[in-house]
């Protein structure tokens, strides 16, 4: 990795250990957020490191949410289509 991009990588695993949730999942660095680490560590962010920063962002929350994600269970419905044969079978008349 060239050294401009390990300083970003830097950075931005600062401000995401430092990444408010709204529980639902992560939220996303905001740029008042961003904003406010810069002035607070004195750095000029170049707009290719502010991008650079944003597109790190996304991923990860794109990672965060798919280990998250429920898995989708497709063995709950039959894939057998419903005559009025199996609906009866399945839901018997009620004998008075």
């Amino acid at each position: 990795m060239p050294p401009a991009g390990e300083e970003v990588w830097g950075w931005f695993r600062e401000l995401d250990c430092q990444r408010q949730g709204n529980g639902f999942g992560m939220n996303a660095l905001g740029f008042r957020e961003i904003k406010a680490w810069s002035d607070l560590r004195q750095v000029d962010l170049e707009p290719w490191q502010l991008d650079a920063i944003i597109a790190l962002d996304l991923k990860r929350r794109a990672v965060a949410a798919e280990k998250t994600a429920p898995e989708k269970k497709t063995d709950d419905v039959s894939t057998r289509p419903l005559t009025s044969r199996l609906f009866d079978a399945l839901f018997p008349a009620k004998k008075a």
